[in-house]
């Protein structure tokens, strides 16, 4: 368990571009601390090349001390929330292109009031237009009342509110019952926020309530699936290929 935010920079063994490209990939996944690096690689690897992926936010990311990403030339940071004697635990962001800065968060509650809380990562990343774009990685708080759930989502508004410009919010945000989706719609129409519309397709639901989500502003979505990998993880991945908005 840690009690405080640990930002951890993978070590890179390739230098990492300057800004993202005009149209770049993401993908938002929740890996449930699975092993099997050379099956990510290899995942990673196509999707880079079918999706031109240049932003990986993961969530229940596995990060061991010294070892650089599985792709080359990727800068990757993570906030850990859990740590055993070689590994760290929590949220990663691996880009194509150095970020401009990265912060890591604590939530303010804990799992089940004695549990460990759970981590979000704040980057910000230049893009081909010279725009900056604020990137927020989450896995949000789940055993928790929804009143918890809900001042969690208002310490991140605060962190994100005096950005202008482009921002993605994304992860797995727990939202699991109807008071906790009213929680997000609310954060998502203060922050000026438009939801990925993925009712159709393989993204975890509990309780009728989608747990993974990607929320974007002044930027396009012009395609995303949601592969089925149950063999990986009890989430699927979701990919989505972004343009910038003129």
């Amino acid at each position: 368990m840690i009690g405080s935010p640990t930002l951890i920079h993978c070590p890179e063994k390739r230098r990492p571009g300057l800004h993202l490209s005009r149209e770049f990939g993401l993908l938002c996944w929740n890996v449930n601390k699975r092993r099997g690096s050379a099956q990510y690689r290899r995942l990673f690897e196509r999707w880079q090349r079918e999706w031109g992926l240049e932003l990986l936010c993961l969530q229940e990311a596995r990060v061991r001390r010294g070892a650089p990403f599985l792709l080359e030339g990727f800068a990757c940071y993570a906030a850990a929330n859990l740590r055993s004697a070689r590994r760290y635990y929590g949220v990663l962001n691996a880009s194509a292109s150095r970020p401009l800065d990265s912060e890591a968060f604590l939530s303010e509650g804990r799992e089940g009031f004695i549990g460990p809380r759970k981590s979000f990562l704040l980057q910000r990343h230049r893009l081909a237009s010279g725009a900056t774009l604020l990137l927020l990685n989450v896995h949000g708080i789940n055993f928790r009342e929804n009143g918890q759930y809900d001042r969690e989502l208002e310490r991140m508004r605060e962190l994100l509110r005096g950005h202008e410009g482009p921002m993605i919010v994304t992860g797995d945000f727990n939202g699991w019952n109807l008071g906790r989706q009213r929680h997000l719609q609310c954060f998502a129409k203060a922050l000026k926020l438009k939801r990925l519309d993925l009712s159709v397709g393989g993204v975890k639901h509990f309780w009728g309530h989608p747990l993974d989500m990607i929320l974007y502003r002044a930027l396009d979505p012009r395609r995303f699936d949601v592969p089925l990998l149950p063999a990986l993880s009890d989430h699927n991945p979701i990919l989505v290929e972004f343009t910038e908005t003129d």
